[in-house]
């Protein structure tokens, strides 16, 4: 009888192996490609500035595969880290090793330090392994994406873009544009708001502002030199290009600016 019951449990103890086995095996793939799930290292320079970044899949860019090393947003992800400060229009250069296999390359900048955009963000595309920063001053946070076939990695890094002029928020913010300001004092509002007519395709930022004197005027803008109100400014993306005092002048000037 006792024969019996040995037998029965030695059978018992080889089916249990015999299943331990075999769900030991076909774990084994999915084990094997987690702990295979590395992150490419990335050489990332801004000018002649090296950038220390974080990388990962982060939680707050999009729910992708693979480890999520932080659940922080900035700018708490980015407590040991100094934000990158460089010149409007620096460039920023992206190298990854050969061995990685990346085919593609897109870059984000948020509009702030805290403005970030959940879920699929607008990414530019990454040529040449190459971007260049406009000149909106401020600091914000930069997402670089880098994908190879079906995973996709994260890099993030806070920047800086300095203010080099008082007007920079004024200025266009590519290259071939022109960015246009009207000044004026609130009985002129309805005769003199030129930028209603501005039509040109050249024009990609047209700001209108009432202020109460010519002191309030230069106070908010004292790199421009303004005599009376209204007062018209033309500029491109570096500089102050024209300064007009009546609306006729102004669109006579924005036809000489245009490229």
């Amino acid at each position: 009888m006792k024969s019996k019951w040995l037998s029965y449990g030695i059978l018992l103890f080889a089916i249990l192996l015999v299943f331990t086995i075999d769900r030991y095996r076909t774990l084994m793939p999915d084990k094997e490609k987690e702990s295979s799930f590395d992150i490419p290292e990335a050489e990332i320079t801004v000018g002649d500035q090296e950038v220390i970044y974080k990388s990962g899949t982060f939680a707050w860019v999009e729910k992708g595969t693979g480890p999520v090393i932080d659940q922080d947003e900035p700018p708490i992800l980015f407590h040991d880290l100094l934000p990158v400060s460089v010149k409007p229009f620096s460039e920023m250069k992206i190298t990854f090793p050969e061995k990685a296999g990346i085919d593609s390359i897109s870059v984000y900048r948020s509009e702030g330090q805290e403005d970030l955009e959940m879920g699929n963000l607008p990414l530019e595309t990454v040529f040449d392994d190459t971007y260049t920063f406009n000149n909106v001053a401020g600091q914000s946070t930069v997402i670089i994406q880098a994908s190879s076939g079906d995973q996709v990695y994260h890099y993030a890094f806070p920047l800086i873009i300095e203010e080099v002029v008082a007007y920079q928020a004024q200025l266009a913010e590519e290259p071939g544009y022109l960015a246009v300001l009207e000044l004026y004092k609130p009985e002129e509002m309805q005769a003199n708001w030129a930028l209603e007519q501005v039509n040109n395709k050249y024009v990609h930022k047209a700001h209108s502002l009432k202020v109460n004197n010519i002191e309030e005027a230069r106070r908010q803008f004292p790199d421009l030199k303004i005599d009376s109100l209204p007062y018209y400014a033309i500029f491109n993306h570096e500089r102050l290009l024209y300064e007009a005092y009546n609306r006729d002048d102004f669109f006579k000037m924005l036809k000489i600016a245009s490229p």
